[in-house]
């Protein structure tokens, strides 16, 4: 009778009221003081996948959990029974997530708490508040089970206890028990309100799994401890821990060559534990029911969940003033489907196996009960396995394919044909998987090239080829894409694609710079002056390459060529010649991808090398006008002077030098504009207005230019 008494207390975890007497006996052990006890439940050190757990004020209580296995003074040996076949009918029939939740709370509730000859006293000893335990009783399983299975349950209908009574949540509290010590419960005469007497601690905190897993796990408690004269030294403690998790992403079975399976692991924990100080007599008792299970979801060669084998430990503990602490272990095992029509429950069950029970404490009713907290784990854990399938099924989440030879590594030769390895690896253990490709399409677009053939598998140590033509003309990203599935996930493009290498890339430099003269007439000296007009033309090439930091680098030559637009006069300064010069691209970013798309490079154009020549032909040129000359180094009269000075750089540079990044040794070029199906990647253009102060008019256009530079048209026409 203890398991069935036992099971009821599932729903003091979220009741506000408890209950008791002092003729009621306690439930710890001699040797356990739940205030001392510092055995914590495990749980893998990492954060919850679903949800983030937020520590309930105050802390959790610690927690002595049964042990999972039997102990040195135990038989210790697991030996096999044969399976009861009423045992199986708990098993047979659940077709939905609201049946299985139907079946899981009446069997575990009023189903098993009226159930037998100890089940019948027990009820003729409730008398009138019978009914309204049994449907507390299912009412609470019923929320507990709700909140465990989330939306899948969300708008299962109302149902009725054993009893035909529609369920609904009265609150419930410890009442008078027998001689032997069982636990019994009553109604609450004040739902929502303390117990009188009694401090009562309730919460519930998330337990972490772990990050590369989905699932829930969490642990709901309730204290109650006396705080009146009458009620000092009583105190009752509950202690539920519900859930588990699936891995996201399958992985190599170590028992099965080329097997993946998906870990899981799943724990349903009841600890109830109690004193009771009665005229001046401590009294103890405490009570518990574990289920661990490990489970491994098996998957096809489609990359879908096939069967879930649950491997579990069962665990019953009793112990208290009148009795020794004792507990019985069983083994049991069982494969399931989880069922995707219904939300994942289970179905199919087969290889159940169950072993003997170590101890004469687990009596027919508790080897039941225990069984139906099996299915319950069933249930639980079908759902976390379909989600799981979701995320192993997201494209390269677990998976990715490798291309013998790599990507973006084999030059464009026209119309030639390359065999291309392809097989798929795990992301985590980097360990090569059987794989079925198919979908093979040439990129950009169908017909770029041939691929073939559409399908191919692959298996250990045996790549699938596909060989891929390449087309008469090249354009960028020409390849073939394909898809992956596989027992380990499945992969498709970005990273299921393969292409030639990149064409290198080279920068065209053109900049126009046309400046009007400074016209200086001065009738009172007689003269007129005109300087510093010049229309130039610069061009310049340079191959980029790719340092081993990822910057493009890169130097060239650069042509000018400077016209004067000087007007005659008295005096003229001449601005024209030309010549070469280097050109540098100092570093900077590539990505020619649509998204994103981006170019960022650092330039430093080299100095124009323009001569400046002074030409003054009037007699009549002033003395002091002469003298001022003289001292720049010019013969003014029927004499001619040259110097370097002006001309292109003089107006480049003059507008951008505190743009100048002396660090990076250039000029940023950002802001480019992609041009799509053309040797041509991108392009800059740029219109300054070059005036100094307005003196004379200055206008400069320059373009830059990105192209492929193993294209026809990547040459560039010489400077005007």
């Amino acid at each position: 009778m203890h398991i069935r008494i036992l099971l009821m207390l599932i729903l003091f975890l979220t009741a506000d009221c408890g209950g008791g007497n002092k003729h009621l006996p306690s439930s710890n052990p001699p040797e356990y003081d739940p205030k001392k006890a510092s055995t914590t439940p495990s749980a893998p050190p990492s954060i919850p996948a679903m949800s983030v757990a937020k520590p309930a004020e105050p802390d959790p209580p610690p927690t002595q959990l049964p042990p999972l296995e039997p102990g040195p003074n135990e038989k210790g040996e697991w030996k096999k029974v044969p399976v009861k076949p009423e045992s199986l009918q708990i098993f047979k029939g659940v077709k939905s997530p609201c049946e299985a939740l139907s079946k899981v709370v009446q069997g575990l509730g009023s189903a098993q708490l009226f159930a037998g000859t100890e089940g019948q006293a027990f009820k003729q000893s409730l008398g009138p508040q019978a009914e309204s335990v049994a449907r507390s009783l299912d009412q609470q399983l019923l929320d507990n089970f709700k909140a465990q299975l989330g939306p899948n349950v969300a708008d299962c209908p109302t149902r009725k206890s054993s009893l035909g009574e529609p369920l609904h949540a009265p609150r419930l509290l410890l009442a008078t028990g027998p001689s032997q010590g069982s636990f019994q419960l009553a109604q609450a005469t004040a739902p929502g309100s303390d117990r009188e007497g009694y401090t009562i601690t309730k919460g519930s905190v998330n337990i972490p799994i772990p990050p590369d897993a989905v699932g829930k796990k969490s642990r709901e408690w309730r204290i109650e401890e006396g705080n009146t004269p009458a009620t000092a030294g009583d105190r009752k403690g509950f202690s539920l821990i519900n859930g588990g998790y699936a891995q996201k992403c399958p992985t190599p079975d170590p028992g099965v060559e080329g097997a993946y399976v998906v870990e899981g692991d799943y724990e349903f924990s009841l600890v109830v534990d109690q004193t009771i100080n009665y005229s001046g007599s401590i009294r103890t008792e405490y009570n518990a029911r574990s289920i661990h299970a490990t489970l491994k979801g098996h998957v096809g060669d489609d990359a879908k969940l096939q069967y879930v084998d649950l491997d579990a430990s069962l665990v019953i503990g009793n112990g208290g003033t009148n009795r020794p602490t004792s507990f019985a272990h069983q083994h049991q095992h069982v494969r399931f489907v989880p069922d995707r029509r219904a939300g994942g429950m289970p179905s199919q069950f087969s290889n159940w196996s169950v072993s003997e029970w170590d101890s004469g404490l687990a009596g027919s009713a508790q080897s039941d009960a225990m069984n139906m907290l099996l299915l319950a784990v069933t249930v639980f854990s079908g759902p976390f396995y379909l989600a799981a399938e979701t995320e192993w099924n997201k494209p390269n989440a677990c998976v990715e394919i490798v291309f013998t030879p790599p990507t973006r590594t084999k030059k464009f030769v026209p119309n030639e044909s390359t065999p291309v390895k392809t097989e798929l690896r795990t992301k985590k253990e980097q360990a090569l998987v059987p794989a079925k490709f198919k979908e093979a399409k040439e990129r950009p677009r169908e017909g770029n090239g041939r691929v073939s053939p559409r399908e191919k598998e692959s298996q250990l140590n045996t790549p699938a080829t596909f060989n891929y033509q390449a087309p008469a003309t090249k354009i960028r990203h020409s390849g073939f894409r394909v898809s992956a599935v596989s027992r380990a996930g499945v992969a498709e493009a970005k990273d299921g694609e393969w292409e030639l290498a990149p064409s290198a890339y080279v920068l065209e430099f053109k900049s126009h710079i046309v400046q009007g003269p400074l016209n200086l007439p001065n009738p009172g000296i007689g003269m007129f002056m005109s300087s510093n007009g010049f229309d130039a033309h610069v061009q310049a090439i340079v191959p980029l390459r790719r340092r081993e930091d990822g910057e493009w680098v890169g130097e060239g030559v650069m042509q000018y060529a400077t016209r004067t637009t000087t007007q005659p006069a008295s005096c003229e300064i001449r601005v024209q010649g030309t010549g070469t010069t280097t050109f540098h691209v100092n570093g900077g970013s590539i990505s020619s991808d649509p998204e994103p798309f981006a170019v960022n490079l650092i330039i430093l154009p080299g100095q124009s090398g323009e001569i400046a020549e002074t030409h003054c032909t009037s007699g009549n040129t002033p003395q002091k006008l002469k003298e001022l000359a003289a001292t720049q180094g010019v013969q003014v009269g029927e004499t001619h002077g040259a110097s370097k000075g002006g001309g292109w750089s003089g107006a480049f540079h003059i507008t951008r030098f505190r743009t100048l990044n002396r660090n990076k040794k250039g000029y940023e070029m950002g802001g480019w504009t992609q041009v799509l199906n053309s040797d041509v990647v991108a392009k800059k253009t740029m219109t300054v207005n070059c005036s100094i102060m307005e003196l004379s008019p200055c206008r400069e256009e320059t373009t830059l230019i990105l192209r492929l530079a193993d294209e026809p048209d990547a040459a560039a026409s010489p400077p005007r």
